[in-house]
């Protein structure tokens, strides 16, 4: 109930008054197209300032290779038995040593938070076990079989490139301002008569909240 209220009491208002001053806004970008068209399209394209995915993206998406060479043979004893080593210990402490152990439900206690508190200290304990025993494993194989464990990292070490995904995304599409420069005036008319009808209704919306 008290997230509830601060939707209603902070959020929605919040919300209203932004939109209030949007359309304020859109009312004098309108004006300005009606009466200073030139200066008003001026504003308009030094506006539309184009920042690159790609390139912002590019020092992110360069694949580095921070593995060390390993031994002759593909072995690297010392990691795999650093590995395999703090790995069962870590099991062992987590399973054995460590007992989140809580008492039954007391009335008077809130019980979600009883009961999501249990279940979130017992999710991270199994979840470090899991962890802990795939990283004995891993290094079991470092000391016994490195062949199955490169062919392991061969298949799991696969590297996409935002770039195929994002080349979508990289390019500019202006399908109104070509109309609003051939027409500013009449643009800047229906900008301006939109902007007030969204602006007098939040602001006729927040008033009535108010009161």
């Amino acid at each position: 109930m008290a997230f509830l209220g601060f939707i209603d009491r902070v959020i929605i208002p919040a919300v209203m008054v932004i939109v209030i001053v949007g359309g304020i806004s859109g009312m004098l970008l309108g004006c300005a197209l009606v009466f200073r068209s030139a200066a008003a399209l001026r504003f308009i394209n030094r506006m539309n300032s184009w920042v690159s995915i790609r390139q912002a993206l590019m020092p992110l998406d360069t694949p580095h290779n921070v593995e060390g060479a390993p031994a002759p043979g593909g072995r690297r004893p010392r990691l795999g038995v650093f590995l395999l080593v703090g790995g069962v210990i870590a099991v062992y402490v987590l399973i054995v040593r460590l007992d989140f152990a809580r008492g039954p439900y007391v009335p008077g206690v809130d019980f979600l938070r009883w009961f999501l508190s249990g279940l979130a200290l017992e999710a991270t304990k199994w979840i470090l076990v899991a962890g802990s025993a795939f990283a004995a494993l891993i290094g079991l194989l470092m000391l016994v079989s490195p062949d199955r464990l490169a062919v392991f990292e061969a298949r799991v070490n696969q590297w996409h490139s935002s770039q195929r995904f994002l080349a979508a995304d990289e390019k500019m599409h202006f399908p109104l301002e070509p109309h609003v420069e051939a027409h500013p005036g009449a643009a800047g008319w229906m900008i301006a008569a939109a902007s007030l009808l969204v602006t007098l209704a939040m602001a006729g919306l927040l008033i009535a909240r108010l009161h």
